[in-house]
């Protein structure tokens, strides 16, 4: 029954202790206690290394409360900014959700974002501060902050993840405050797909949330708005401490389903599913987070680009915000134009094809998506460099985004010089005691690469920023070009704005001429804007002393020998190949 179903989420900025406080909760409900199984949720190794959560994980746990016994279904979510996809999907299934607030850093940009993602979803949140076993810390004076900027009257939650003081009011508050399911299970199936993983035996997986009716195994069900197949549910499967399988999935209620199917064609994550001949279904629909930086992806020797293929499709499946379109390079061979969440997003994908497909990929440099006025006034948008290079350009308009950085007041004039150099205008600092909000307008292109990392550095740490789209804005972007003996590079190009770009093409050839390996013929490297030469540098060839051996005699031998030795060193040179390292497009990209 519904009723005693509670389907919520846990959302905070990034190391506010969220896995900590799951896997605390998890405890409590589990009769059996689990023996200091750190990160129950963590699925992938790289969430335990970076000690982060990249992926919404759910578990179903069960709990008795006044002689009831009552079904919850959590899911932890991310906190970095690059996963704020995983969130509002998770978001989207469920009824309430748990603001977890650490005491010792108080409101940050992630912990206002989420608030009011959950608010305009209109879910029931429960506020709670974590880590209040922190000494010398003042948790009334945190309460009326958050009471102020959330503008809120309810009961503000006090617990530690660590000792677990406080945690079983929450989850009593959790059954009496967050509803239940609004679903009817005698109305026709209607679900939503909101995650799906790829298994070598059994196929794709999707974890669906009954919104409508029920599920059995061996129904037939379609996909709408995505495939004229029909599929036969296969498996049923509640993830729990341990994953148990079922015969039915009823309304309200979240599993995993698989129907054997071995390739899918594209993600099916945010579609609606039903039976096979039912035409009395509403659509649901979840709101996609769109990339806003596009790179592109080589397999490190073309022979391996089958296998790319294969591990990109399977990995897209498991992440929806991860978008891929096929490339040729005139050096690299058949690639793939990825579009990402964030540099974050970029590093996390770059780990798992090398961790869980076993491939070496090269990266180029990151790109965003411009608006392009045509000569002939016909407006685009595009993020490839070889295709912008080809338009006759009137102007570019680049995108601005609304940025929010909070932190402790004393770095304030460390902030603000920051942002004037990356071409910001400040909108309003707003003043909360020891901490400020600086609300900013900023250049995409000036806070893709090391923004988080440099505001870090300045903070010593206190700080955190988050971002939204904006507008286009008129600018002068040019695109930077980057030749190598007479090809021209476009994986290294890139559009950037004209103040920048004699330090960022200073900057590539240093690290192209410091990390390229000479050959027996000389490299020339130039970089190029509006078919000007900025900049250029010469490799030195290598050089064989040919007339080593020649001990005397006459010098026309060893003019002969010299002579043959240019003609073969300009042979070489128009047929030589220059490998570029996956170093080189790392440094360029300025990821670790």
């Amino acid at each position: 029954m519904t009723k005693y179903i509670r389907n919520f989420c846990i959302i905070a900025h990034i190391n506010h202790g969220k896995s900590t406080f799951s896997n605390k909760i998890i405890n409590i409900c589990n009769k059996k206690k689990i023996k200091n199984k750190l990160n129950l949720l963590d699925s992938m190794e790289l969430e335990k290394e970076k000690g982060i959560t990249i992926k919404s994980q759910s578990i179903n746990i069960k709990y008795k409360y006044k002689k009831n016994y009552y079904y919850l279904n959590l899911i932890d979510t991310p906190g970095h900014i690059d996963f704020n996809n995983e969130v509002s999907k998770s978001l989207y299934i469920c009824e309430g959700a748990i603001l977890l607030i650490d005491a010792s850093k108080g409101i940050q940009s992630q912990t206002l974002n989420n608030y009011k993602i959950a608010k305009k979803l209109n879910l029931k949140i429960i506020i709670a501060i974590n880590k209040i076993d922190i000494k010398n810390l003042n948790i009334d004076k945190l309460k009326n902050k958050i009471k102020k900027i959330f503008k809120t009257k309810e009961k503000i939650f006090k617990c530690s993840s660590k000792t677990g003081y406080g945690i079983k009011n929450i989850i009593k508050n959790i059954i009496k405050k967050i509803p239940q399911p609004k679903s009817n299970i005698k109305k026709p199936l209607t679900a939503l797909i909101v995650d799906s993983y790829f298994n070598n035996y059994l196929g794709t997986f999707l974890l669906i949330k009954i919104y409508n009716g029920k599920l059995k195994i061996k129904d037939k069900i379609k996909i709408i708005n995505y495939s004229k197949k029909f599929y036969n549910i296969e498996n049923i499967i509640i993830n729990s401490i341990k994953k148990k399988k079922k015969y039915i999935l009823k309304s309200g209620e979240i599993g995993w389903i698989s129907c054997n199917i071995k390739n899918f064609k594209k993600n099916p994550i945010g579609k609606t599913l039903t039976l096979y001949n039912n035409n009395n279904y509403k659509i649901i629909k979840i709101k996609k987070t769109k990339p806003q930086i596009f790179i592109s992806i080589f397999p490190n020797k073309s022979k391996n680009f089958k296998y790319l293929k294969k591990s990109i499709k399977k990995l897209n499946l498991n992440d929806s915000s991860f978008t891929f379109k096929l490339e040729k390079s005139n050096i690299l061979g058949y690639g793939y134009r990825c579009g990402f969440l964030g540099i974050l997003h970029i590093e996390i994908i770059k780990e798992r094809l090398k961790r869980e497909y076993n491939i070496k990929i090269l990266i180029t440099n990151p790109n965003i998506t411009f608006k392009i006025k045509k000569k002939n006034n016909e407006i685009i948008f595009s993020n490839n460099i070889d295709e912008i290079s080809k338009i006759n350009i009137k102007y570019i308009e680049e995108p601005i985004v609304k940025c929010k950085i909070i932190s402790n007041y004393k770095y304030l004039g460390k902030i603000i010089n920051l942002c004037i150099k990356k071409r910001s205008k400040i909108k309003n600092i707003i003043y909360l005691k020891d901490n400020i909000i600086i609300k900013i307008k900023i250049p995409l292109l000036e806070i893709i690469i090391d923004f988080n990392d440099k505001i870090k550095s300045l903070t010593q740490g206190y700080s955190s920023f988050s971002y939204k789209k904006y507008k286009y804005k008129k600018s002068k972007i040019v695109i930077l070009k980057i030749i190598i003996n007479n090809i021209l590079v476009s994986n290294l190009s890139k559009l950037i704005h004209i103040n920048n770009i004699k330090k960022e093409s200073q900057r590539i050839i240093n690290i192209i001429k410091n990390n390229i390996k000479k050959q027996l013929f000389n490299i020339d490297i130039k970089a190029l804007c509006n078919n000007k030469i900025i900049l250029k540098t010469t490799i030195k060839a290598l050089r064989k002393n040919v007339i080593n051996k020649c001990y005397g005699g006459d010098i026309t031998r060893k003019k002969k020998l010299i002579n043959k030795q240019k003609l073969g060193k300009k042979k070489m040179k128009k047929i030589g190949k220059i490998y570029i390292s996956n170093k080189i497009f790392s440094k360029v990209l300025k990821i670790k």
